[in-house]
């Protein structure tokens, strides 16, 4: 790759959470409020990190440092200055849970699943309580598998995975939990993120059965990157208030730099400093992956870092390419590539019912291979 190695603000790696400080940028931060949100106090306000702002769809969200907390004019957002310098230990503590101690935890970190289309950890927990026969899945990859979150585990956080894993067969004892960490062979390769695909592959169910064990309640599922948080929460007595941020950058050619990049950001924090370390050839930036559709904007206007959004950028020398879409040349590409064999073919024939919807899993792989530009999520959307 013909990339400029970049200044070292700008690639520094993951801390080992157990021994390092963390400590917030000083400043401003902005926090969306949106629409329907209950706020919990009346604004402006002294907030401290951790503190309950408002809720939405039973989602908490906390302050992330402690401040001064303003709603703009037109409620949209919260603004948080910051004041004084604000860290924590984050060193390991062994802590004994119970089941209503642990969905405390959970409530009071404002812990969401981040594979279950980010229900409340305590809400996805407690459709557990009374059902006597369901099964513990731990992932090894995360939805979005933008970062190695097993790696992270094994190495920084070892101690607090391991009490973890006698925490979940001492609070369901009769219950199995299938823990795929530590499998050499298992290498992530996409769509193996997506928990409905991973049962698939790993338990050779059909993609409807794995489907309905979610819906069911016969699978807890929990990904690594929600493992991530519940050990930090758990261990650590850090709140859902930070999330990592992994930047891959894409230049002229179109050809990606592999080199991880990745920044551990508060929630609202400005990200400006993205651009200002970079260099100046790369004017514009998607917040979307590749299985996507790129919604590109310009470099300087990155906004706020927001934990329930973002997760990955892509920085790119140019505008990557429009795809125009042209007639289908009967390639059967889609149908080749698709991992659950859906047959995505017939609904760019117009046969809707020709394609197995109970076999998607919208991993976008059809998309990205049409050589006609076709945009066939857009079609599994609208049926699905």
């Amino acid at each position: 790759m013909l990339f400029p190695r970049l200044p070292r603000a700008f690639a520094r790696k993951f801390h080992k959470t157990e021994n390092k400080r963390e400590r917030t940028i000083q400043g401003q931060f902005l926090i969306p409020v949106p629409a329907g949100s209950e706020i919990t106090d009346s604004y402006p306000t002294r907030v401290t990190h951790g503190q309950v702002m408002l809720s939405h769809n039973g989602t908490k969200v906390l302050a992330p440092v402690n401040g001064v907390a303003t709603l703009t004019a037109d409620q949209k957002f919260f603004q948080i200055k910051q004041d004084g310098s604000w860290s924590t230990s984050s060193k390991y503590q062994f802590q004994s849970y119970d089941f209503s101690s642990l969905i405390n935890a959970f409530d009071e970190g404002a812990l969401a699943s981040l594979d279950i289309n980010e229900m409340p950890l305590k809400d996805y927990f407690l459709k557990f309580k009374s059902n006597p026969s369901f099964q513990i899945v731990l992932s090894p990859f995360s939805r979005y598998q933008h970062l190695d979150f097993e790696e992270m585990i094994l190495t920084s956080m070892k101690e607090a995975y391991s009490s973890f894993i006698e925490l979940l067969k001492t609070t369901f004892p009769k219950i199995e939990v299938k823990n795929f960490f530590e499998i050499p062979t298992l290498k992530y390769e996409h769509p193996n993120g997506i928990p409905e695909y991973f049962l698939h592959k790993q338990f050779h169910w059909d993609v409807k059965k794995a489907k309905k064990s979610l819906q069911s309640n016969e699978i807890l599922y929990l990904g690594a990157e929600t493992i991530y948080h519940i050990l930090r929460k758990l261990y650590f007595g850090e709140p859902f208030t930070k999330r990592h941020l992994a930047v891959f950058l894409v230049d002229r050619k179109g050809r990606m730099d592999l080199e991880p990049r990745q920044f551990f950001l508060t929630n609202g924090q400005s990200l400006a400093f993205i651009p200002a370390n970079l260099d100046k050839r790369y004017k514009i930036v998607s917040f979307d992956t590749v299985f996507e559709a790129i919604q590109p904007m310009d470099v300087n206007s990155l906004g706020y870092f927001n934990i329930y959004e973002h997760y990955s950028i892509t920085l790119y020398e140019k505008l990557p390419a429009v795809r125009k879409e042209f007639s289908c040349i009967d390639c059967l590409e889609c149908n080749q590539y698709c991992p659950t064999q859906a047959n995505p073919f017939q609904l760019i024939k117009g046969k809707n019912e020709e394609f197995d919807k109970d076999k998607c899993v919208t991993c976008g792989i059809c998309t990205v291979y049409c050589p006609a530009g076709i945009d066939i999520r857009k079609r599994i959307e609208e049926v699905v």
